[in-house]
C-alpha cells in the first residue's frame, strides 16, 4: 500500500509538468507566447498544489479495509465492538515510525465504566481507570496528533503509550477525531464511577523495538538527499541552460519543475524506506557469532 501511495504521489506532483511540456510542444501553434506562458503558470501551481492535496488522503489509504479486516477478525469471537472506537496505537510517549507506520497496532478501544480495554490486530490489554496517571494531547507542528496516556502498576516505574483516531480518510479529518477521542477520554478519565469488572487481558505492551522516533533521520539519509539534490541540480542547470539558449523559457521552466519536483517527491519516498528499513533491522534479535 506505501508502494501504491508513492506512485500516486509521484505522478500528482510530475504529471502537471509532464502535461504542461505536452500542450506547449504539440497543440499550441507557439511554444514562446502568452498562451504558453498561461500554461506554465498552471502547470506549475498544480505541480505545487496537487501532492499536498493527494497527500492529505493518502496518508490514510488503505485504513477502511484495514478496519474491516481487524473487525472481522474480533467479531469471530463474539467481542461486540458496535460503538468503539477504531485507532492506532503504539507504546512509548514520543512519536514513532513503526515500518513507515505511526501505529505499532490497530484495533477496537473500548471507554469502559472501570477501564480502558483494547482489542486489536496484534494485542489485547485492559487498563484499569485507577491504574492511570494523565491523559494529554499531543500536538506535533507536521506531525498527526495523539493522544498521550501515562500509567502504572504498583512497583513499575511510570509507562506512556499513544493512541490515534483511525476513524477517518484523510488527515485532517484523523486529527478532529483525535481531538474528540481526547475529549471523551478526558472526560472519563476526571469522572469517579464505580468500579466494575475488568476483562483479565493484562496491561498495555511496553516495548518499542522495531521503532525510530519520527523526527530521527535513518542512517544514510544525509548522504542520500545531498546525492540526490546534487544530481537534480545538475540535471536542472544542463536542461535549463539549453533550452534558455534556445529561447524556450516555458520548455526550460517546465523541464526545471519536472526533474526539481520529481527528484524532490523521490527523495522523500526513499527516506520513508531507509527508515523502515532501519526499524526491521532493530527489531531483529541478536544472534551469536
Amino acid at each position: 500500500m506505501r508502494v501504491l501511495a508513492g506512485a500516486i504521489l509521484f505522478a500528482a506532483g510530475t504529471a502537471p509538468f509532464a502535461v504542461g511540456l505536452a500542450i506547449i510542444t504539440y497543440l499550441l501553434s507557439s511554444a514562446t507566447g502568452l498562451a504558453a506562458a498561461v500554461v506554465t503558470a498552471c502547470a506549475v501551481g498544480l505541480g505545487i498544489l496537487l501532492p499536498l492535496a493527494i497527500h492529505n488522503h493518502l496518508a490514510l489509504l488503505g485504513n477502511r479495509a484495514l478496519r474491516q479486516e481487524v473487525a472481522a477478525k474480533l467479531t469471530a469471537p463474539g467481542y461486540p465492538l458496535e460503538g468503539l472506537a477504531f485507532v492506532g496505537f503504539s507504546p512509548g510517549e514520543s512519536l514513532r515510525v513503526w515500518e513507515g507506520e505511526t501505529d505499532r497496532d490497530v484495533g477496537f478501544l473500548e471507554i469502559a465504566e472501570a477501564a480502558l480495554v483494547y482489542r486489536g490486530d496484534t494485542f489485547a490489554w485492559a487498563l484499569r481507570r485507577e491504574d492511570i496517571d494523565a491523559v494529554e494531547l499531543l500536538a506535533m507542528p507536521g506531525a498527526p496528533q495523539r493522544v498521550a496516556v501515562s500509567w502504572h502498576t504498583p512497583g513499575q516505574p511510570p509507562r506512556t503509550f499513544t493512541v490515534g483516531s483511525r476513524e477517518a480518510s484523510t488527515l485532517k479529518a484523523s486529527n478532529r477525531a483525535t481531538v474528540a477521542l481526547f475529549e471523551a477520554l478526558e472526560k472519563w478519565y476526571a469522572e469517579s464511577g464505580e468500579l466494575g469488572e475488568v476483562p483479565t487481558l493484562g496491561p498495555p505492551p511496553t516495548s518499542v523495538a522495531g521503532s525510530l522516533l519520527l523526527d530521527k533521520l535513518p542512517a544514510g539519509s544525509c548522504l542520500s538527499v545531498l546525492a540526490i539534490s546534487a544530481m537534480s541540480m545538475l540535471c536542472v542547470w544542463y536542461v535549463a541552460q539549453q533550452m534558455t539558449a534556445a529561447g524556450f523559457y516555458c520548455h526550460a521552466i517546465l523541464w526545471s519543475g519536472l526533474i526539481a519536483v520529481g527528484a524532490m517527491l523521490f527523495a522523500s519516498y526513499f527516506l520513508s524506506y531507509l527508515q523502515a528499513a532501519e526499524g526491521r533491522e532493530s527489531s531483529r534479535p541478536l544472534t551469536p557469532k
